[in-house]
């Protein structure tokens, strides 16, 4: 008697619905949600530019103008870790400020806020809002803060996305970034100043065969 083979289903069951997700950014340069993305680059690269115009998007200026923009990642709540945040953090502040509290269609229900490396919380205490909520945190040139606070770094990267949470990690040098944090990336951004050439066709490597085509 032959035996009959069992049936295999695949159930595609997601922690955050896929309809949410496409409502997550507003420009096909921006990641897909959720993301985790480390940014690279020497002083005054633009690194940080690129990070701010990602969260910021045209809305600012549009709105300015009395038009409708969008913020290229359109999360709910933005969290700015770091020891020594550059004073155009300051913009993405009154920014959100007053995205908070404007009329509509302007008007969004979103939040800023900033603290200290050493106040990093726990990503098993960390308790969004709501459950609906989407959180981007922005770890800002911490890669020289003490091994203890890089292990708190590393499960936002790791399991962030179970908590609908996105991370950034913005640093000059690719090799002073913990290799867990390098191994657990979905994205990769390098600016001028992220290494020797050789440095980063050894990085370039890593993601294809042939770096001198990239």
């Amino acid at each position: 008697m032959k035996e009959k083979g069992m049936p295999i289903y695949v159930y595609n069951i997601d922690e955050i619905p896929k309809e949410s997700l496409k409502h997550m950014k507003s420009n096909r340069f921006a990641p897909d949600w959720p993301f985790r993305l480390l940014v690279t680059g020497g002083s005054h690269s633009r690194k940080t530019n690129m990070v701010i115009n990602l969260i910021l998007g045209n809305k600012l200026q549009r709105m300015i103008k009395g038009k409708k923009g969008d913020r290229y990642i359109k999360n709910d709540d933005l969290i700015l870790v770091g020891k020594h945040a550059e004073p155009k953090w300051k913009l993405v502040k009154n920014a959100f400020h007053i995205f908070a509290n404007s009329p509509d269609p302007y008007g969004e229900n979103i939040s800023f806020q900033t603290i200290k490396a050493e106040k990093i919380p726990d990503i098993s205490k960390f308790s969004p809002k709501s459950p609906k909520r989407s959180t981007v945190i922005v770890f800002e040139d911490i890669c020289a803060e003490s091994k203890k606070i890089q292990e708190r770094i590393v499960p936002y990267f790791i399991s962030g996305r179970h908590q609908n949470i996105s991370p950034i990690y913005v640093t000059q040098k690719y090799q002073a970034v913990p290799k867990i944090i390098r191994e657990n990336i979905s994205h990769l951004v390098m600016f001028r100043g992220s290494g020797s050439r050789e440095d980063i066709c050894r990085v370039v490597r890593q993601y294809t065969d042939d770096p001198k085509k990239r």
